[in-house]
């Protein structure tokens, strides 16, 4: 007779019952595996998902932060003068100079002239600057423009004008402006990206307090 097992089965049977759960174990770790497996790559594509999606926003936020900036700053100029002048707007396809008002709520008690170019960056890109400079300062005393990049990584600026080139004529979009006597009614400024920045800036469009 064959030796029985405690349990009342013979050895070779119990034997091949260890062998078939540890095959079903083994089966059932593997499948376990590649289901962590997929949970986790899964995590991974959500949280760069995720990182991407803060990344766009943040950088909207940023653009819309500069929009704003533009808007307030381009649409207080300065008005007439009491000896009569009106301070002129130098216009070009890719920057300009201006003078706007004194505001004592921004605590800006004196007349500021304030120019907007593109200029060399990092990395072969450009940035987009803005510099201040008083207009009453003491004679003899030079005062140094103060500059600030208001938005970097940038690909292109263009500014449009909008008014009449001449008493008389016709308002139109011009590339330039050097009317010394009036100001354009509005300004149109695009900003252009490099071609792997996911950045989009609608054409802003600044309605001018002094072109009256």
């Amino acid at each position: 007779m064959s030796r029985n097992t405690p349990a009342g089965l013979p050895a070779s049977d119990r034997a091949s019952g260890q062998a078939g759960f540890t095959l079903v174990e083994t089966l059932v770790c593997l499948a376990l595996a590649g289901l962590i497996g997929v949970l986790l790559l899964n995590a991974v594509r959500i949280a760069g998902g995720a990182s991407a999606a803060a990344g766009h926003a943040a950088g909207a936020e940023e653009l819309q932060s500069v929009r704003d900036h533009l808007r307030r700053t381009l649409g207080s100029l300065a008005q007439r003068r009491p000896d009569g002048r009106r301070p002129t707007l130098r216009g070009a396809p890719d920057g300009l100079v201006v003078a706007i008002a004194p505001d004592l709520t921004l605590e800006r008690p004196t007349e500021l002239a304030v120019s907007l170019v593109r200029v060399p960056g990092r990395d072969g890109a450009y940035d987009l600057l803005e510099s201040r400079t008083e207009t009453d300062a003491p004679p003899g005393q030079a005062v140094a423009p103060r500059g600030e990049v208001i938005l970097g990584r940038i690909a292109g600026l263009g500014i449009r004008y909008f008014g009449a080139p001449a008493d008389g004529a016709r308002p139109l979009w011009l590339p330039a402006w050097s009317r010394p006597d009036r100001q354009p009614v509005l300004l149109e400024i695009q900003v252009a990206f490099p071609p792997a920045d996911r950045r989009r800036w609608p054409p802003l469009l600044i309605a001018l307090d002094g072109s009256l």
